[in-house]
């Protein structure tokens, strides 16, 4: 079994920070900006397709200048601009819709900066032979946050009136960002004197792992930012009560966090196929059941699968999209690959975002758009498996990399 190095173990613990930052004020951010706007869905969509094409503008920008300046410095940028951001919020207060839209631009940019500088040092600093445990591990710990997080994030936003409770919470993410910037000091200064050759792998051909790789993001990117921004609003819709939905998601999380850290032990790349196939049939019969009966006692079990098999999914996936942009070459290093692949992920998200939209616009029924979405989230399960599977074979074909 491989040990995690000393540098791998200062990038898990930036990574866990930033984590907790995040998982707090992503529990309920949608929540809190549909009371912030008056329930404008619309508008909470619009903000958040700006906010992803600003995340790929922030790759483009990284790019650009990351000859000039270390990885660790643009990943502090993207940390700090994520603080600016939440600080804004807490000092606009009541006038957050009017800057709904501006905000989203600071946001996506401190976020494009963040994933794009975090990607760069995972490539540099993990071995690929650490990547299964290091991903199992940075999701066991989200899982950790994801038990505590949701019942003491319900909690303080119902004991508080109007939007008091969020401000609490935004305030205290503050303080996880911050330590994740301190812990930056433990970091080598990284750089790339190389250019990333960005437009020339987007217009590369025949290249079995980059076609792979884009499809794969882009349908993950579309399945996971429309369940990421409809979700808890629909069982917002079914429960209307924060406190009792964070209390449901810390019970799950418990779930979760038993079974991250076993699949996190028992991980090998030789599994990984069944695995995700195992997963992939699992999510996709629960979508369709959410899809044809979205009533309580289907949504607790949703939940409940969610919380054991969801994890193996994204732990499997990351470690697939490295082995992909290591494998794909062709004259081009691997991070020029991770850096395009945020085109195809962007664009994904849009797509997602656009889909939400229109179902929004031309279906009266918030319910009725919400059991189309969910259909959507499950074919796009089996679409991931196909999409490897048609293209690389599940890296069968290769010698086994000894673990």
């Amino acid at each position: 079994m491989t040990r995690l190095t000393k540098e791998s173990i200062s990038l898990l613990t930036i990574g866990i920070l930033a984590t907790a930052g995040m998982v707090i004020t992503g529990t309920f951010i949608n929540v809190f900006l549909l009371r912030a706007t008056d329930g404008n869905v619309s508008l909470i969509i619009i903000q958040n397709i700006i906010n992803f094409i600003t995340m790929w503008i922030a790759f483009v920008i990284g790019s650009k200048i990351l000859a000039k300046i270390s990885i660790s410095t643009l990943l502090r940028i993207g940390i700090s601009s994520m603080i600016f951001y939440f600080m804004l919020i807490l000092f606009l207060q009541n006038h957050l819709a009017i800057f709904l839209i501006p905000l989203a631009v600071f946001n996506g940019l401190g976020s494009g900066l963040y994933w794009f500088s975090t990607n760069l040092l995972v490539a540099k600093i993990i071995q690929e032979t650490e990547q299964g445990r290091y991903f199992g591990y940075l999701q066991t710990t989200a899982s950790i946050f994801g038990v505590i997080t949701p019942a003491i994030s319900g909690f303080i936003i119902t004991r508080f009136n109007d939007l008091t409770g969020y401000y609490v919470l935004f305030g205290i993410a503050l303080v996880f960002f911050i330590l994740a910037i301190l812990m930056l000091k433990n970091i080598p200064r990284f750089t790339i004197t190389n250019q990333i050759h960005i437009y020339d792998i987007l217009k590369l051909k025949g290249n079995p792992y980059w076609d792979a790789g884009k499809s794969f993001r882009f349908v993950i990117a579309l399945k996971d930012t429309i369940n990421g921004q409809i979700f808890i609003l629909f069982a917002f819709l079914i429960f209307h009560n924060e406190g009792v939905i964070g209390n449901i998601l810390s019970i799950t999380a418990i779930i979760t966090v038993f079974s991250s850290f076993w699949f996190a032990k028992i991980y090998t790349r030789k599994k990984q196929q069944a695995f995700y196939l195992s997963t992939t049939i699992i999510m996709m019969l629960t979508y369709f059941l959410l899809a044809l009966f979205p009533y309580i006692p289907v949504l607790i079990t949703a939940w409940i699968v969610f919380a054991i098999t969801q994890n193996w999914a994204s732990t499997i996936l990351q470690s697939v999209i490295f082995q992909l942009a290591n494998r794909a070459r062709d004259g081009y290093e691997q991070s020029d690959y991770l850096v395009a692949l945020e085109f195809p992920t962007t664009l994904g998200r849009i797509v997602g975002m656009i889909i939400a939209l229109l179902l929004i616009y031309f279906i009266s029924s918030d319910m009725s758009v919400y059991r189309l979405l969910f259909i959507i989230i499950a074919i796009a399960w089996i679409l991931e498996y196909i999409i490897i599977e048609k293209k690389v074979k599940w890296f069968r074909d290769e010698l086994p990399i000894k673990e």
